[in-house]
């Protein structure tokens, strides 16, 4: 919805940017039909969300009268958190994408799972609206971990996020780092991070503006932003508001499955002296969603669009997260310090036609420090070889009515060293080693080399990496319990992989295009899976592997075109093929501007083909999704210097498609809109 300045996407080896009762499912809990009930949202619930709706619409209207002053900063060459300190892009050895504010306006996406579909390596899949989870290069939801200004968001009980309750407005970047990650991010970093940076403020001065939308299936969207910095500090907050009255997903005629978000984010920064910074972050987010529910254990039934029933079930979600920090210098620059408390609340309630049917909530808070030394004469930021170290300690809870309600604890220690070199022959090298104090489970160490080499002369980048990495059971599968149906597992060990990728990226046409390559292979060992009324780690070895490719091209001074494939190959140690993980994913793009720049239209094409996923009766068997494509457009045009109109039509094709088994894709819906900034 923004028009932001940033710099597009930027990548590097991707571009543009049964019958047992437990398995683990999108977001779903071991016959938790109780538990997963969805309850109506109560009048007065949704009276409040629309006038909190309606102060911010009158919130940016007040703002469209009064003008602020405000000076560009230049921004330094792009850095990614994939360190125990920050790396230069350049220099990182793993593959990774960094979608900027920029680019997630030009294509006119609104959610963070859109945004994640159109990266290679990464596949999104939905139960319904309001369960979305997002899996890197074959592996489980739980594989991957979310950070926002890097607080963990994973949820201790499922150990994965539930991407439709984050807003995008104050995104500055989001940053997919894929392969194993757990020698600087711990445990569930096994498959890749996708950390998402917010807006700290550009501007020296006063900024402020927000948006409106209105669209289809009930769509009623604003959002209000006011930063302000100088040349010590600065401080940013940001409110966003979207209701979505949703669509039937029982297919029957039944009640919509709305979903109302409201996120409220504020940070700051102060440099307290030469040497000394401070800051923090803050995030707070509600949700309230309908959902429906499916038919009975054991049921039989002729169509997959059968499979969900109506039902009054509603949903109240309630989020928190965190983070305030110190860095100071020493040693005239060639030591750094850094220690940082973070932490995360999320409760979820459960009602059932507006009674209560249940809840969970879970906590998680850390203490990190950092450091990073500087190996000769120069500074951290101006030596070519430094030593990064990191001691950190993590506690988590978990409760949930339908486990008695009792709370679960645990902690953990790490301990962890990271070599970061340049060398003059044009190679980086990052190298890693982690050790886990675990208080309930097996100790475990984790590792990770990588390097890259621009071949002088050559717009030719090479790269690789090779690591260890680590899960921990969840706290489901360790410590859950529905009566007579599931018990949790104390002896659960954690995951283990151990995994690769090879790759190259070429500049093309003196820097107007680029294009990438990358082979990626991981195994798991010990993963954990359903097994008769409780969890177990598996004998054995699953495999993942496959190919990322991606191309972007400057065409013409009007026309941007970009492309990405992704080739994933998952299977279990039996040889069997592992559902949700789609073998062929296709995204093509191409953005059309007139008039000088200050209009644009952008296409998306998406095609996923030899999905799979459970058929939830009968004998279980794993079956073929069918094969679909799905086409987005979107195009803004700025009315002046700092008002612009967009709009935009998903599934413009109105394409009728299945992620899930039993689920369906949104249909054709279309949404306009604008935004201002002063």
């Amino acid at each position: 919805m923004f028009t932001l300045s940033g710099r597009g996407a930027r990548h590097g080896g991707g571009f543009s940017a049964a019958v047992t009762t437990y398995r683990r499912a999108e977001g779903s809990l071991p016959n938790a039909k109780s538990l997963r009930a969805r309850p109506l949202a109560l009048p007065s619930e949704r009276t409040n969300a629309v006038k909190r709706l309606h102060v911010s619409i009158l919130a940016l209207v007040a703002s469209l009268a009064v003008p602020a002053v405000a000076q560009d900063i230049v921004l330094d060459e792009i850095i990614i958190s994939g360190g125990i300190f920050p790396v230069e892009a350049k220099a990182y050895g793993r593959a990774y994408t960094v979608i900027t504010a920029e680019e997630i306006a030009r294509r006119g996406v609104t959610s963070l799972q859109e945004v994640l579909r159109a990266a290679p390596g990464v596949s999104v899949v939905s139960s319904g609206d309001t369960q979305t989870k997002v899996r890197l290069r074959g592996g489980e939801s739980n594989h991957t971990l979310i950070l926002i200004d890097g607080v963990e968001l994973n949820e201790s009980g499922n150990g994965d996020y539930t991407l439709t309750g984050l807003s995008l407005e104050d995104v500055d970047r989001i940053e997919i780092l894929r392969g194993p990650q757990s020698t600087i991010y711990g445990s569930n970093a096994m498959a890749g991070v996708v950390s998402i940076i917010t807006k700290k403020g550009s501007k020296i001065g006063t900024e402020y503006g927000g948006s409106l939308e209105l669209g289809g299936q009930g769509t009623r969207a604003a959002s209000y932003f006011i930063r302000n910095r100088n040349e010590r500090g600065g401080i940013s907050l940001t409110f966003a508001a979207r209701h979505k009255d949703g669509e039937d997903g029982s297919r029957s005629g039944g009640d919509t499955e709305y979903n109302d978000q409201e996120t409220l984010g504020l940070n700051g920064d102060y440099r307290l002296s030469d040497t000394v910074n401070a800051g923090f972050t803050l995030r707070r987010t509600w949700q309230d969603y309908g959902y429906d529910d499916t038919i009975p254990f054991g049921t039989m039934i002729a169509d997959p669009a059968d499979y969900v029933i109506d039902a009054p079930f509603t949903a109240r979600r309630n989020q928190i997260a965190g983070s305030v920090w110190l860095e100071a210098e020493s040693i005239d620059g060639r030591l750094r310090h850094r220690i940082a408390l973070s932490g995360m609340n999320e409760g979820s309630d459960y009602f059932n036609s507006g009674a209560p049917n249940g809840d969970n909530s879970a906590t998680q808070s850390a203490v990190k420090y950092s450091g990073s030394f500087a190996l000769g004469d120069l500074s951290v930021d101006e030596t070519a070889q430094k030593l990064n170290f990191a001691l950190e300690q993590e506690s988590e809870t978990y409760a949930a009515s339908f486990t008695g309600g009792d709370a679960f604890k645990r902690k953990s220690q790490s301990i962890a060293l990271e070599y970061q070199g340049r060398f003059d022959s044009g190679i980086d090298l990052q190298a890693g080693v982690r050790h886990d104090f675990n208080q309930v489970f097996r100790d475990a160490t984790s590792w990770n080399i990588a390097a890259a080499w621009q071949i002088p002369g050559q717009d030719i980048r090479l790269r690789g990496s090779v690591g260890k990495a680590i899960v921990n059971p969840t706290m489901f599968e360790q410590f859950g319990f529905f009566a007579g149906s599931y018990v949790g597992n104390p002896d659960l060990k954690p995951e283990e992989s151990l995994g690769y990728d090879i790759g190259a990226d070429i500049e093309l046409a003196n820097g107007r295009g680029s294009m990438s390559v990358t082979l990626f292979n991981n195994g798991v060992k010990s993963l954990i899976t359903g097994f008769g009324n409780t969890s177990v780690n598996l004998e054995g070895k699953s495999k993942r592997r496959g190919v990322e490719l991606g191309y972007s091209m400057q065409a013409t001074d009007w026309l941007s075109v970009a492309a990405d494939y992704t080739y994933t190959d998952a299977r279990s140690a039996a040889g069997a093929r592992l559902v949700r993980r789609p073998m062929h994913e296709l995204g093509l793009r191409a953005t059309a501007e007139f008039n000088d720049g200050r209009g644009a239209v952008t296409a998306e094409l998406r095609h996923v083909a030899g999905s799979y996923d459970t058929q939830f009766w009968g004998s279980f068997p794993t079956l073929k999704l069918k094969d679909f494509t799905v086409v987005n457009v979107s195009a803004r045009y700025d009315l002046t210097d700092n008002v612009q109109v967009t709009s935009r039509v998903t599934n413009i094709f109105d394409q009728d498609y299945s992620e899930t088994w039993g689920y369906y894709g949104q249909g054709r819906t279309a949404y306009v809109g604008f935004s201002t900034k002063w």
